[in-house]
């Protein structure tokens, strides 16, 4: 009897092995008042598989906090892109300079038109001056989108200068543009900088 006994204990302490094998952790061997050799081993194995759940709960929690780390770090990337990509100056109180560097296709004009309205009207500004200067292309449909920037800006109250515009661009601005539109166009940014300041009798002025 005492035979048969040890078999069906060993055959359990089998089966809780091989579950634990499969990652399951939360099996225990059943303990029984057995002072014998077997019992030792029974209660071994149990707090084997206490302390591999502690190790596997760790590596969870580490796991979790690497990955939320990585969420911020791309987060941050993305905030880094976004804002080298759209790179608003406040070149004189209320007077807005957008240098714009690379290929403009629709995503990036949309994230372009978002980010500086946002700033047109956080900075109450009434002069924005965009320059195109660094700008290697203009996908066909992302001209007409610029200019509908151009006539958001005219709506919250501030006006829109375009510089550095190329000879091959400018025929398409001006097929495009309408009545409601009025594109005022310098050659550099530096004269619509000189240009506005002018106007706003600031040039004799410092910039503080």
């Amino acid at each position: 009897m005492s035979l048969t006994i040890s078999q069906a204990r060993l055959h359990e302490l089998l089966n809780v092995l091989v579950t634990a094998g499969s990652g399951d952790y939360d099996v225990r061997v059943r303990l029984e008042e057995n002072e014998d050799a077997l019992l030792d081993v029974e209660i071994g194995i149990n707090y084997l598989l206490d302390d591999l759940i502690d190790r596997r709960d760790q590596n969870e929690a580490q796991e979790e906090e690497l990955l939320t780390r990585a969420r911020l770090l791309a987060r941050q990337q993305d905030e880094l892109v976004q804002a080298l990509s759209t790179p608003v100056i406040v070149a004189w109180p209320g007077v807005l300079a957008l240098p714009l560097v690379g290929r403009i296709d629709d995503a990036r004009a949309a994230t372009i038109t978002s980010v500086l309205l946002g700033r047109v009207a956080a900075e109450r500004a009434t002069h924005v001056i965009v320059d195109l200067t660094g700008v290697a292309a203009i996908a066909g449909p992302t001209l007409p989108a610029l200019l509908r920037m151009v006539r958001a800006i005219g709506l919250l109250g501030a006006q829109c200068l375009l510089t550095g515009i190329r000879a091959d661009v400018a025929p398409q601005i001006v097929a495009l543009c309408d009545a409601d539109i009025h594109v005022r166009a310098l050659a550099q940014l530096s004269d619509a900088l000189a240009l506005v300041l002018a106007e706003k009798g600031a040039l004799a002025q410092p910039h503080k």
